[in-house]
């Protein structure tokens, strides 16, 4: 649950959230995680908030954007999670 008047930003939360799921493998390997508007209609947040989310993944190594395809999850040894501490 997004806790939208919390300390924390809405776009920290949802990335923690979608970054937990890909670290337990609910995002299997070289699939595809949730599409931008899936993202937007469940967490009930804007586009833009959605795709900063999704540059953030990138930026950590989670996962890979194939241009026309979607976003895919990287393997485990290509994640860069110190990045995530900088939220």
């Amino acid at each position: 649950m997004i806790d939208f008047e919390g300390p924390r930003t809405v776009w920290e939360q949802v990335y923690e959230i979608l970054r937990d799921r890909i670290v337990r493998g609910e995002y299997k390997v070289n699939h595809p995680i949730a599409s931008q508007v899936q993202i937007v209609d469940e967490f009930g947040i804007a586009r833009g908030t959605a795709e900063k989310i999704r540059k953030k993944l990138v930026q950590d190594g989670y996962v890979v954007t194939v241009s026309g395809r979607g976003t895919y999850v990287r393997p485990r040894e290509d994640w860069n999670p110190q990045h995530s501490e900088e939220l």
